[in-house]
C-alpha cells in the first residue's frame, strides 16, 4: 500500500468526535529531547471537514489511496478514508510524537481504539509486502514495518524508527517503552503537564540536545562549560488562527546556571527602537533587527575561557574587543532580493576609530597571494574581495554599514518615506529585543520573475506545491521579547479564513 504523507494528513484531519486522555501516554520515554502533541480533532473542525466538504475530500482521498490497490487493500483504504477508527486507532485523541536524545530515533504513540481492527491493518500491509507477521513478545504485539518496528496493548500503540533504519537497535527500547507503567515516563514529568495543558493545535517540548552541533555552537556562547544542551528546554505551541498561525515559545529550563545566563543576555541588548527601519523600502525581502551592547557582549562571552583564549591569542591580528565596544544600540539588516542576493546591513557605534585595527589585516591577507585583499574605497571605508564576492564597509558619522554592492555602500545612510518602518508589523517589532520579518508577497513575485529560483526543491510537483502556499501568504514575522520566550507569525493574505481551510481547499482542486 503506497501512502504519501499529505495523503495521510488529510486522512487523519476526517474526525469528528472527542474522546478522554488515557494511559497510552505512558510508553512515552523518559528522556526524550522531543515530545510533540497534536489535537488533530481541533485542526479538522478549524479545516471546516464537515457536511458536503467532508464528502468532497473524503471521495478525493479515495481515489487517491485506492490507486493500484485490489481487493481488500482497496476495500480497507475505502473505510479508513470515510472513518478513520477502521484502522484500528483513535485519531480523536491526542497523537504523541518524540524524538530520543540526540536525534538517535524518533516515534509516534498514540491510543488503540479497537486491536481486532489494527490487527486487520497490519494483515493488509503485510500483504502488501510492508508489513512482516506479528509477533508477541514482552506483554505486546509487535511487526516490522521496512525499516521501522510498531508494537501494541492493552490500548497502546507505538511506533519506532532509527535514524539509521537498523531495526535490531531500537528492538529493545520499542518492547521496554511498552512494559512502562504509570510514573515511569515522560507523562509522569512536569513538562507533560505543561504540554497538555496549552489547548493549542500543536504543543512540544524540546531540548537543545537535539540539534545539529553546528546549530547549537553560536548558541553555547557565553554559556557555562558544565553546562549540557539537555538542560536547556523549551515549550513550543502552535496555533491554527482565521489569518494565520501563532507560534510561541517559552523557557521550561530549571537549571539555575541556565537562568542566570538569560539574566545576563538581557543585559546585553534591550527593545530595539526601530531606528533602521526608514533605512529599507518596503519591499524589502527580508528584515531583522535589535539594539546590542557591544563591550557587555564582548564581557559575557568572554567568561567562557575557551573563547577568552581564542579572542586574545596574540597571532589574531585584528582587535576584538575594541570592535566589540564600538557597538552600541541599534542595528538593522536587509535582504534586498532572492534573485541578487543583495544585503545591507547598519548599526550604531560610537566612533569610526575601530576601522583602524583592520589595517592590521594586511600583512595577513597579503599570504593569500591575492585571493583575499582589503584596499581603501573612501575616507573611512574600505572594500574586502574575497574568493567570489567584495564586500563593502565603512562609518559615516556613527553609521557603521556593510553591503555586498558598491552603490549602496555609495548612498549609505539613504532613508525611504515608504519604507520598512512603514509595513503592519513595524509597531510590533518595538517591544521585541530582536525582531525578524519575511515579505513572502515579494518572495513570490521574485519567484515569477525568475523561476530558477525553485531549482533547489528538486521536482516540478513541489514548485508548484511551493508557490501553490506563497500565494496565500503575506509575512512572516518573529521575534523575541527576552531570552526566555518568543514568537513565529505566519500571516495570510486572507485575514478572515483559517489556513487550515486553504489547505483543503488547495486538496479539493487537485
Amino acid at each position: 500500500m503506497k501512502l504519501k504523507m499529505w495523503n495521510v494528513l488529510w486522512m487523519v484531519l476526517l474526525l469528528a468526535a472527542c474522546s478522554p486522555q488515557t494511559e497510552y501516554t505512558d510508553a512515552l520515554p523518559k528522556d526524550a529531547s522531543v515530545v510533540v502533541s497534536m489535537d488533530l480533532q481541533s485542526m479538522a473542525r478549524k479545516a471546516g471537514l464537515e457536511g458536503e466538504r467532508s464528502r468532497k475530500v473524503t471521495d478525493k482521498l479515495t481515489q487517491l489511496l485506492k490507486g493500484g490497490l485490489e481487493g481488500d487493500a482497496a476495500l480497507l483504504a475505502e473505510k479508513m478514508v470515510n472513518d478513520p477508527a477502521e484502522s484500528g486507532l483513535s485519531f480523536t485523541d491526542k497523537v504523541y510524537l518524540f524524538v530520543t536524545p540526540h536525534a538517535n530515533a524518533f516515534g509516534v504513540v498514540a491510543k488503540v481504539g479497537d486491536e481486532g481492527k489494527l490487527e486487520d491493518l497490519l494483515e493488509v500491509l503485510k500483504q502488501e509486502q510492508i508489513a512482516s507477521d506479528l509477533k508477541e513478545e514482552s506483554g505486546c504485539q509487535w511487526a516490522q514495518l521496512r525499516q521501522a518496528l510498531c508494537a501494541f496493548n492493552n490500548g497502546t500503540f507505538l511506533l519506532m524508527q532509527h535514524k539509521s533504519g537498523d531495526v535490531e537497535s531500537i528492538k529493545g527500547s520499542l518492547l521496554s517503552l511498552m512494559r512502562q507503567k504509570e510514573g515511569e515516563g515522560f507523562s509522569a514529568l512536569p513538562g507533560f503537564v505543561q504540554l497538555t495543558a496549552t489547548g493549542n493545535d500543536i504543543a512540544s517540548t524540546i531540548d537543545l540536545s537535539v540539534l545539529p552541533d553546528q546549530w547549537t555552537t553560536p548558541l553555547r556562547m557565553g554559556l557555562p562549560g558544565d553546562i549540557r544542551l539537555e538542560d536547556i528546554k523549551y515549550l513550543i505551541t502552535a496555533n491554527f488562527e482565521n489569518g494565520g498561525l501563532v507560534v510561541h515559545s517559552q523557557s521550561l529550563t530549571q537549571n539555575a546556571k541556565v537562568q542566570a545566563f538569560y539574566k545576563e543576555m538581557d543585559k546585553v541588548t534591550s527593545p530595539l527602537q526601530g531606528k533602521y527601519m526608514d533605512y529599507f523600502p518596503a519591499n524589502t525581502l527580508a528584515w531583522m533587527g535589535g539594539r546590542v551592547h557591544g563591550q557587555t557582549f564582548y564581557d559575557m562571552i568572554c567568561q567562557n575561557p575557551t573563547i577568552r583564549r581564542a579572542l586574545e591569542n596574540p597571532v589574531l591580528p585584528v582587535d576584538v574587543e575594541r570592535i566589540f565596544s564600538s557597538i552600541e544600540g541599534d542595528y538593522g539588516m536587509g535582504y534586498l532580493s532572492a534573485a541578487t542576493g543583495e544585503f545591507l546591513m547598519y548599526a550604531d557605534v560610537t566612533n569610526a576609530a575601530f576601522l583602524e585595527t583592520f589595517e592590521e589585516l594586511r600583512p595577513l591577507l597579503a599570504l593569500t597571494g591575492g585571493e583575499v585583499s582589503l584596499y581603501d574605497t573612501a575616507e573611512n571605508q574600505y572594500a574586502l574581495k574575497t574568493y567570489d564576492a567584495i564586500y563593502w564597509f565603512g562609518v559615516k558619522g556613527k553609521l557603521f554599514y556593510v553591503t555586498n554592492r558598491r552603490e549602496l555602500a555609495e548612498e549609505a545612510g539613504r532613508t525611504y518615506g515608504v519604507s520598512v518602518g512603514t509595513r503592519p508589523w513595524a509597531s510590533e517589532a518595538k517591544h521585541n529585543r530582536m525582531f525578524a520579518s519575511v515579505n513572502l508577497s515579494k518572495l513570490r513575485a521574485d519567484i515569477n520573475e525568475h523561476p530558477y529560483l525553485l531549482a533547489p526543491l528538486g521536482s516540478q510537483q513541489a514548485a508548484m506545491v511551493f508557490k501553490a502556499i506563497l500565494d496565500q501568504c503575506d509575512t512572516m514575522n518573529a521575534g523575541m521579547e527576552d531570552w526566555s520566550k518568543g514568537s513565529l507569525v505566519i500571516r495570510m493574505k486572507d485575514k478572515q479564513t483559517n489556513p487550515l481551510r486553504l489547505i483543503v481547499q488547495m486538496l479539493e482542486s487537485l
